[in-house]
């Protein structure tokens, strides 16, 4: 009886003439389908290089041509306006027209005046002094303020390094998003650690801390700031930036340094929050 059982596991069956048929054509129709996929891929991926090598050609005849216009008149530009990113290049004309009118436009006492307005008075939140409409829209219009011209050079030259980074790498819309709330972030910090201060506190500073923090963070994950630092991680650069951001708000008075520690850990909480996929952006 186990003889015949063992006999009958070893018999192979094969489908009927139908199934065989049904089966041919099914592999057919999944082979075909597959074929169809990868083409249709293909295609894509062709169309998106083609596209880009348009747009470098593009790109690259610009370059040659304006080039060739700087060597036929002697003069070549000290900043090339035109490979800075649109916001970056936004935000940089208009830290300068907003500083121009400052210094120009306005006597002495108005530009006192427009700093208490358009700057961030923490006291105006807490009730320690009297209340003025133009505290709904300080946390953003103290961003385009600067104390004076050097405050605004340096700034300057740091979104000019850090800006364009990471702007090339996210785009204009995700900078814009990351600018202001790492700027909020520096204010609510500034706000929380100087509750009744009747001090304006204006500059960018704090949104420009955010996209260092960032565009740094990005560097060490690639291994651009070298190979023992990418090791280590992110978190020894972190610390000993926040303890030279606090250190020099210690040495120097005039430093907003809540402002500069807050835009920081906002920069890297938001990039976090972003990369984990908790918030979209």
């Amino acid at each position: 009886m186990n003889g015949k059982k063992d006999d009958d596991e070893k018999i192979i069956y094969f489908p009927e003439l139908d199934k065989r048929k049904n089966l041919k054509k099914e592999k057919k129709k999944s082979e075909k389908h597959v074929a169809k996929h990868i083409s249709k891929k293909r295609s894509t991926q062709d169309a998106l290089e083609e596209q880009y090598r348009t747009q470098y050609r593009a790109e690259r005849a610009k370059e040659q041509g304006q080039n060739a216009q700087y060597s036929a008149s002697g003069k070549k530009p000290f900043i090339n306006w035109h490979k800075i990113p649109i916001f970056t290049r936004i935000s940089i004309g208009t830290l300068l027209i907003v500083q121009l009118i400052m210094s120009f436009a306005l006597s002495s006492a108005d530009r006192i005046s427009a700093l208490y307005y358009f700057g961030f008075v923490p006291a105006m939140y807490t009730g320690d002094i009297e209340w003025s409409w133009s505290a709904l829209i300080a946390p953003f219009t103290t961003l385009i303020l600067h104390s004076g011209w050097m405050h605004l050079t340096f700034n300057i030259v740091m979104l000019m390094a850090m800006g364009v980074f990471f702007e090339r790498e996210f785009g204009a819309k995700r900078t814009a998003i990351f600018f202001l709330a790492c700027g909020m972030a520096g204010n609510l910090t500034y706000l929380l650690l100087n509750p009744g201060s009747p001090i304006p506190v204006v500059g960018a500073s704090g949104a420009i801390s955010g996209l260092f923090a960032v565009t740094f963070m990005i560097m060490i994950e690639r291994g651009m700031v070298g190979p023992e630092v990418q090791k280590r991680g992110p978190l020894p650069f972190i610390l000993l930036w926040s303890t030279i951001i606090i250190g020099l708000g210690v040495i120097s008075s005039d430093t907003a340094w809540q402002s500069h520690i807050g835009g920081f850990w906002g920069g890297i909480g938001l990039f976090h929050l972003w990369k984990k996929g908790v918030i979209r952006l």
